[in-house]
């Protein structure tokens, strides 16, 4: 440890203040491939650098003084419009993946959804262009540049960071670890098969499990930030929030192109496109499967309190170990 380092103490807003900034100069850098709309991958990379921004604000709420263009709310605004034609880009991916092997009486069905899917995509991008010229999102921008000229912080953000993180870290896995959808098991005393199952379970308790999604994406979001603070065994941790946050992402990917393929080819659409509904019935059995070792750890009181233990006793272990 350097003697600089041993004399001035790291404190939350050593890391606050760099995170705002690279997801800033992300969203900055990729609204020209936006505008343009030649490069998918741009908009999804400036919706997950709006969603990583809006979880550090959401994160750090009690430290940051922010101005109210900036807020969580007005940056989910942003990010949702983006996300409509996202969605709709990886649901037109997904259509043309199953196109070519499904059988012709059901790729008639899926070319007429993915021909809507074309007309509503350049109906939602008209509007996401509009948006990054309005004035609405010009105010987002000055907001987060004039604060990162002078940013503005509450007093725990100077504080040593041993003295902060545990807790900020602890406030938000809490709240994860008490989430539903860690309790959700499958019923097969019904009879119905493992697929029939986690249908049945998705359909009943979808919200449950997207809001689970959700949370997990704040925490993994939020603990990105801090493995230089911790041993190994966080990034542990972290690994396994990942991996959540990509099964139910692709669980929630089959819900919206389920619900998108019932409003344009009705509610007989499974009947229509057997080969089709099969697969994302395969598609979310294999995703439940994948989930449950990770769900059976997590509701096991050791492994919370091995994390718990681990966030506030090795941060102090390695500042003044």
């Amino acid at each position: 440890m350097s003697q600089d380092r041993a004399t001035v103490p790291t404190t939350i807003a050593d890391y606050i203040y760099p995170a705002i900034q690279k997801q800033y100069v992300r969203i900055l850098t990729l609204e020209a491939d936006v505008l343009a709309d030649d490069n998918l991958e741009a908009i999804h990379q400036m919706r997950v650098s709006l969603r990583r921004l809006r979880s550090q604000v959401q994160g750090f709420a009690p430290i940051l003084d922010i101005p109210k263009v900036m807020s969580e709310k007005q940056i989910g605004k942003i990010a949702r419009v983006l996300g409509k034609v996202r969605d709709l880009d990886v649901l037109q991916q997904t259509c043309k993946n199953h196109l070519s092997s499904l059988p012709e009486s059901e790729r008639i069905q899926l070319e007429k959804v993915t021909a809507t899917i074309t007309k509503r995509r350049r109906k939602d991008m008209l509007k996401v262009k509009l948006m990054l010229n309005d004035c609405d999102y010009q105010y987002f921008k000055l907001g987060i540049n004039n604060w990162l000229n002078n940013p503005q912080y509450l007093p725990t953000a100077i504080v040593d960071i041993a003295s902060i993180l545990p807790e900020l870290l602890l406030s938000s896995i809490a709240k994860l670890l008490i989430q539903p959808g860690w309790w959700l098991d499958l019923d097969l005393e019904t009879g119905n098969d493992p697929e029939t199952a986690v249908a049945h379970l998705l359909l009943i308790h979808g919200d449950t499990f997207h809001d689970l999604r959700k949370q997990i994406k704040g925490v993994r979001y939020l603990m990105e930030l801090f493995p230089d603070r911790y041993p190994p065994q966080y990034t542990d941790s972290l690994n396994d929030f990942k991996q959540v946050h990509q099964i139910f992402g692709n669980i929630q990917d089959n819900v919206v192109l389920d619900k998108f393929i019932r409003k344009n080819v009705g509610k007989r659409a499974p009947m229509k496109l057997p080969t089709l509904y099969d697969r994302i019935a395969r598609s979310n059995h294999l995703n439940w499967d994948n989930w449950q070792p990770i769900q059976q750890k997590y509701r096991g009181s050791n492994t919370k309190q091995e994390l718990q233990s681990l966030l506030i006793r090795d941060i102090i272990h390695n500042l003044h170990g």
